[in-house]
């Protein structure tokens, strides 16, 4: 084995395919290894691992909660309610999907289980208000432009979880405060941390700022399950007519709705919504274009994705059933030569009318749009 070794040298040493730096790196003598101070070494091992989780730690991303109404988003909407408690609040301040049901009655269990997101009824100097719990008993919380911390932990529930920004203030999806403004000026945030004692709970407030509000357990009146919503609602029609509506939604021809009366095609218009079905809720649409249409259309436009993104087909039933219960009943009346309103009696009670325009076609078309938010100025 030492002669192979020396024979090797010796022709690494003679002319080959290497460079004189690469030759002398293979002839040099093997190092003997220092001797490692392993006390010293464990010590850095140590502070590397250290290091490490403060940093992960620092930019991994936050933790969150979501414990409220999980796999179940939805307070359920009902008809009958049987012996249930049903409450008629002053305020509601419904966070999330549900928002537009802010005026409805609500069904509430005093016993239920209260958790992060849930809708709880209190009484309050005004009245009884329902809002969304964002904090229990012996609870941190902190409001920062929106984004609310439990305990350090970010609550996300009802849509919930960033910091709103400047430019989203007056975004409907992506600001869940959004419908609690009416139009008026924004509110700014409190931005504050409230603890919390072993028999109060946080809820959400809008007054002079959007903040946390502190209740006892003494104003409970309980956990808002459901939303009672009547259905009363029938926009039925006749064979012939869901003929014709069917045979429409394959073309858009307008011709086909000659024959049909205008309070008819006020319910196709609003059943085309009920079943999101925008793109014949559009070719209903008028295609007059004056000064008043034109401020409806826009309005739709401003509102489609709202509708498209947050509305449900049983919340687009729920909010007809609300605003248009009579059209059953509704007559037409001519007011001028391509102008006329289909004019009912309201679920309230109160007269209502809504207005539709005569094309060039001589066909009657709906000039209105279901309003379904206050938008910011």
């Amino acid at each position: 084995m030492k002669e192979f070794k020396n024979q090797l040298k010796r022709e690494l040493q003679q002319d080959a395919p290497y460079t004189n730096e690469l030759k002398q790196r293979l002839l040099q003598t093997k190092r003997k290894p220092k001797k490692r101070n392993w006390q010293v070494l464990s010590v850095s091992v140590a502070m590397c691992c250290l290091i490490g989780m403060i940093l992960l730690a620092q930019f991994s991303p936050s933790k969150s909660v979501q414990t409220a109404n999980e796999g179940t988003p939805l307070l359920p909407i009902i008809d009958v309610v049987n012996e249930l408690e049903v409450i008629e609040p002053q305020k509601a301040y419904l966070l999330g999907e549900q928002w537009m049901l802010h005026g409805f009655p609500m069904v509430i269990d005093e016993d239920a289980t209260i958790t992060y997101g849930d809708y709880v009824a209190y009484y309050s100097p005004n009245g009884i208000v329902v809002s969304t719990v964002l904090g229990l008993a012996n609870d941190t919380v902190t409001m920062d432009e929106g984004q609310i911390r439990v305990n350090g932990t970010i609550l996300t529930v009802r849509g919930l979880g960033e910091k709103i920004g400047e430019g989203e203030k007056k975004d409907p999806l992506k600001n869940p405060y959004y419908f609690y403004e009416w139009g008026i000026k924004y509110t700014p945030f409190a931005n504050e941390t409230i603890d919390t004692a072993k028999d109060e709970l946080l809820v959400y407030s809008n007054d002079d700022h959007q903040r946390l509000l502190k209740i006892k357990n003494a104003q409970l009146v309980g956990k808002v399950t459901a939303i009672q919503a009547s259905d009363e609602l029938a926009l039925t029609l006749t064979p012939e007519e869901q003929a014709v509506y069917e045979a429409f939604k394959t073309d858009y021809e307008l011709e086909r709705l000659r024959a049909i009366s205008p309070v008819t095609i006020t319910k196709m218009f609003l059943l085309s919504e009920i079943e999101q079905d925008y793109e014949t809720y559009e070719a209903l649409f008028t295609n007059v274009e004056s000064k008043d249409t034109l401020e409806v259309k826009q309005y739709y436009e401003k509102t489609k994705a709202v509708r498209q993104q947050l509305f449900t087909p049983e919340l687009n039933r729920i909010m007809v059933v609300s605003g248009f219960n009579g059209l059953e009943q509704a007559t037409f009346e001519v007011r001028s030569e391509t102008e006329g309103w289909v004019v009912f009696t309201g679920e309230n009670g109160l007269p209502a009318e809504v207005r539709m325009v005569k094309n060039e076609q001589g066909i009657w078309q709906p000039a209105f749009s279901r309003p379904i938010y206050f938008p910011l100025e």
